[in-house]
This record gives C-alpha cells, structure tokens and sequence, in this order.
C-alpha cells in the first residue's frame, strides 16, 4: 500500500497546476465552463478525500475507526457524484439547451441510490468495513467501479449520437478523455492495492484543460478579447434559456485605409486601444468576432443605453488623440436579440444592419426596428429559398431587346434572371443575387441561366438568325474561378450553340477590382470567340487603363449618365464626349436606360447607335419577346421608332 499514496500525490499535483493556471486565465461564463469548474473541484476534492483517507487507513491508530469510517465514506461519495458530473458535462458540450429537470432526475437515480448504499454502509458494510486488521472490502465493492464505468460508457454513447455537433476534433479529445478515466479506475478495479483511479481523473482533467476548456482557446490573439466561438456559444445557451439580452456591434470600416495610411502595426495597436476602452464599458462582455467588428452583450436596457452613449462618445474621439480608437465606426443595437432564435441570425442581422448604414466618414449609429426585422426577415426567406430554387431549376429568363437605330430593327438581347417565390411573389433581381453571391451560389444561377438561354435558341432557330447575340451578366465570383471561362465554353458545346451568339457582361466595378482574374477567363473566351461587353459604365469609378487592357468591343453607358442631359447642358456634354471618346477608340456604345423620346433623339444625334431601355421594350418572358421581334419585323421601318 506504500506506493498507492504516490499515485495521489502524482494526481494532487497535476490538479493543483492545472487550477493555478486556469485560475490565472480569462474566465468564461457559458454552461460548459461552468461545468467544467465543478468537475475541476470535486476532482480534486475527490483526490483530496482519497489523500486523507488513505492516510487514516495506513498511518492511523484503531482507536481512530470513526474517523477511517468518516473519511473513507466521504471519499465515496465524491467517487460516487464524480461519474454524474462527466455525464452532465458531456451534456453541455453536445447541446446549448438546458438540461430540464425531468432528465437532470432521470440522470441521477443511478447516483442517489448508489449515494444511499455509501451513506448507509456504515450500518451495512457492504461497500467496506474496518477490523482489527484494517480496510476490509464488502461483498459489493465493485458497485462504484461498475458505477463509473457504465456512466463513461453512457456518455460515450452520448457523444457518439451526437457526433455531428461536435466535430472530429472534439470528439477525439473527449475520447481520449474516456479512456484516461476509464483506465484508470478498471486498473484500480483489477488490482484494487493500486490506487489509480485518482491519477485518471486528473489525467482527464489535464486533457480537457489543454484540449476542450482552456480559455485561450477562445480568446483573441491581438486584443485579448474573448473570439466569434465562445460568443456563439454564449447566445445560444441564453437564447435557450429564454434570458433576454442585447448587443451592440462596432463595425470599423475604416480599418483597412488605416492600415495603408499609418501602417499594420498601427492598426493593430487602434485594435488594442480599441479593446482597452471598450472593455472599461463592459467588463467581460466584449468580444471580438470579425477582423473589422467587435460585440457588446448587455443584459438589461439601461445598461444598454449606457454603453451606447459611451460607445459614441468614445468612436467620435479625433484620431490625432493619442488613446483614440479607430475612427469612424458604425454602432449597431439590437434590444431583445434572443427573439431572433439562434446566434448566428443575431449576427446576420447585425450585418444586415450595417448595410444599410452609409460609410459617411463619421461614426453612425443604427437600431433594429419593426421595419428592419420585417426586411430581414424577407431577405432570409428569400435566402432559404434560393437553394430550392437552384435544385429546381426555378429560375426564369426574361430578355431585354437593344435596338438599333441605324438598322432599325432590334439586334440583340440581354439575359435577365427572374425568380418567383411561391408566397411572396417576385423577387428583385438585386435582392436575391446580392444574396447568391453572399452565399456562394451564383455560379450555379449563372449555369441555370445559360441553360435556359441556349434551350430558347436551340428552340427558336429563327431568332437566332435574327440577332446578332445573347448578353448574359457575370459575377465577381464567376471570374474568380480560373476554369470558369472553359466550363462556360463547355456548356454552349452541349447544345452545339456557335460562340459568337453570346457575349457576356462585366460590370465596371468587376473589371477594375478583378482585373488579375478577369484577364485569366477573358482570354478564354476571347480564344473561344465569345465577345465581351463592359456594363454599367459611369456607375462607379472605373480605372480606364485596366479596362482598356481586356478585349471588351461594347461598352453600356450607364442610366445614371443620362440624368438631366435632356435639361443641363454640362451633362449632355459629358455624355456626348465619352460616346465620341469610345466611338474613336472602337468600341460600340449601348445606351441603357433610355425611356423618353427625347432622351433617344439627342443620343441619336451624337450617332449613337444602340439603345436599351423602356422606351422600346421592359425586359419580357419568352412568348412575349418573340410576339414582339414577330411585330416589329412586319412593321414598315419608318413606322418603328
């Protein structure tokens, strides 16, 4: 029995150097830390226990039976609730969900009647007694090995059924953790002299420590702040609980000109003071969940009051402060966030939020109200039914014919998805592709679309001869893909549709900020003869020289351009000097947006030729495209515009 204490006291130590460190650590709030604390405790009251009763019971005289009796019973007990604890543990890892008390009883019959054998062995004796000999077992002293090996097993049992919340990782710690227990007491169990069922434990505590439940684990490197895990975490553990609370996001968009300006290293540093000052607002209950963007949680309304007005107060400090945070910012509250369900729609709608907020150059706040809910809410319905409509194929093509004046006749189409949700009707265009982009599933709409084109022209032979292609609108995430160009190549091969029929649309936008990517794939289709065409010039802010570097032969001015030409002669000149710029270059010029009859004389006095608008056709389903080009083929020329 000499070396049994060896054991304990190995254990005693591995316990108390965990506690030292985690005691030094950021401690967390949510239900598996807690957890995790008390399992922490009565593991090391257990070892303690064990310590001491093993000392009564190899260095105590008879005369202290009471005593061997008192602290064995003790150590019993721990050793009987420990097992408990590992399982309800287990339980807040698995899910956020309380633990109702129905299945808390049903959990612990096991262990109150087991707690009942140990308080009443005394008078029984059939867990142990002492003799005049010393420690003696009774006819059930397994039953606390049996007990604990059936509850890992319970909780393995668990984790498996669960196994898809946790991830491979968890799952491999906590079985590592189940078979560092379980050894430890089935040694103890074969050879009851040696008393490794303490040194288990604390090897199992350690692994939780290092693998699960160590703080820094969740914590964020650069600020110190706690991370976008644990606070996900956090929310939905009160938002099952029903507990109501509010947050305040701080968004700083300015975060990466800073870094240009003053440099990585200062931009970190206004994070840190950042951090700093906001955690002197709210304590723990900060958290860094983005590069950019930061959360408060607060738990009553006046708290919440409080730490916005100190939050504005202290983003509207001057950067030439010295302990000035980055400037400007946008501040975001939601009251009542728990309504929202789960955390991650907390943290969707806080970014919905920030959307509609303009980067103006000084610190705005913005606060949900009913109408903001009601507009997210459409928007996720939309966002939910965009992956039915995918797998349905539930997209229609409307076409929006450009007509020529020269030709007097329309020449061309451009490709428009249309989406209906069974419920709420027509979905803009603006809505539900900003939405496929966000959720990477665009590309999948732009191949429904092309299939659908090339379906109707495969269809219709003779308006294929008509026209002289089919403009269908790229995304950004269309070009980013280097093999994007080939795979559209492809799918015209299956139709046995000739290239030249289609050309495709690059906004302005897209051709300055992807020009590296959008060189890869405009080569592609240029070598597969499919025409390029630059949309919505004007829109923005575009580099010339980069556009001028990819193979575009159209280019569509945008419908901003026309405000006021008809009225402000500034405007008109400025229209008339990049179609006359454009036009000496080579490129041809589309006119978009054209809806008044005056508008369209003007444009055709400075020869432009192409126009697409309104004025001479919305964009229309299939049927009625055709019953229009059928139309205006048999109208005399001079009768059409």
């Amino acid at each position: 029995m000499t070396t049994n204490i060896h054991y304990l006291i190995a254990a005693m130590a591995v316990l108390l150097v965990v506690i030292w460190q985690y005691s030094r650590q950021r401690q967390m709030d949510d239900r598996n830390s807690l957890m995790f604390r008390r399992l922490l405790s009565v593991v090391s009251l257990d070892v303690a226990a064990e310590l001491v009763s093993t000392g009564f019971i190899l260095y105590a005289p008879y005369s202290f039976n009471v005593c061997r009796m008192l602290s064995n019973t003790v150590f019993y007990l721990f050793q009987a609730l420990l097992p408990l604890l590992l399982l309800y543990y287990v339980c807040t890892l698995c899910t956020s969900r309380v633990i109702a008390p129905s299945t808390v009883l049903r959990m612990g019959i096991p262990t109150i009647a087991l707690v009942f054998v140990i308080l009443t062995n005394p008078f029984t004796e059939i867990l142990f007694y002492f003799d005049s000999t010393g420690y003696r077992h009774g006819p059930w002293y397994l039953l606390l090995y049996v007990s604990a090996l059936l509850h890992i097993a319970g909780a393995a049992v668990f984790v498996a059924v669960h196994r898809a919340s946790l991830g491979r990782r968890t799952l491999a710690e906590l079985l590592a953790v189940f078979a560092l227990a379980a050894l430890g007491i089935a040694a103890q169990a074969v050879n009851p002299s040696v008393l490794t069922t303490g040194f288990g434990l604390s090897l199992s505590i350690l692994a939780m420590y290092l693998t699960i439940n160590n703080p820094c684990a969740c914590m964020d490197s650069l600020t110190g702040l706690n991370d976008k895990q644990y606070l996900l975490r956090r929310m939905d553990e009160l938002t099952d609980a029903h507990k109501a609370f509010h947050i305040i996001t701080v968004y700083a968009y300015q975060l990466d000109h800073i870094n240009k300006v003053a440099g990585v290293q200062n931009g970190d540093e206004f994070l840190r003071r950042a951090a700093e000052r906001m955690q002197e607002i709210a304590d723990r209950n900060v958290f860094r969940i983005s590069g950019k963007r930061f959360l408060l949680m607060t738990f009553s309304l006046r708290e919440y009051e409080t730490c916005l007005t100190r939050l504005r107060q202290l983003f509207h400090t001057q950067p030439d402060d010295a302990h000035a945070a980055p400037t400007p910012v946008i501040l975001c509250g939601v009251v009542n966030a728990e309504k929202l369900g789960t955390s991650g729609l907390v943290l969707d709608y806080a970014e919905y939020l920030e959307s509609l907020v303009s980067r103006s150059g000084e610190t705005q706040v913005i606060q949900n109200d009913r109408k903001t809910m009601d507009s997210f809410h459409y928007n996720k319905q939309v966002e939910q039914f965009l992956h039915r409509a995918i797998a349905e194929d539930l997209f229609e093509v409307y076409y929006q014919p450009v007509y020529s004046l020269h030709q007097q006749r329309f020449v061309t189409l451009e490709a428009l998805s249309r989406l209906r949700h069974p419920e709420l009707g027509w979905i803009s265009p603006d809505i539900f592709i900003r939405l496929a982009e966000k959720n990477h599933l665009i590309t999948q709409i732009t191949e429904l679309q092309l299939r659908r084109v090339c379906r109707f022209l495969c269809e219709n032979p003779a308006l294929r001869a008509s026209i002289a292609n089919v403009k269908i609108n790229l995304s950004p995430l269309d070009l980013i893909q280097s093999e994007s160009g080939s795979h559209l190549v492809r799918i015209l091969g299956e139709y046995g549709l000739p290239c030249s029929c289609f050309q495709f649309e690059i906004t302005e936008t897209v051709a300055t900020e992807y020009s590296a990517s959008l060189t890869r794939v405009a080569e592609s289709l240029q070598t597969a003869g499919i025409g390029l065409c630059l949309d919505d010039f004007g829109s923005g802010y575009a580099n010339l020289n980069t556009v001028m570097q990819l193979p575009f032969s159209v280019i569509k001015l945008d419908r901003s351009l026309l405000f006021h030409i008809c009225t402000d002669k500034k405007a008109a000149l400025f229209y008339q000097s990049i179609v006359a710029a454009f036009c000496r270059l080579g490129y041809r010029i589309v006119a978009e947006g054209v809806e008044t009859q005056e508008e369209m004389e003007l444009l055709r006095s400075w020869n432009v030729d192409m126009i697409q608008g309104y004025y001479f056709s919305r964009p229309l389903p299939p049927d009625d495209l055709l019953r229009l080009l059928t139309e205006s083929a048999e109208t005399p020329a001079q009768d059409q515009a």
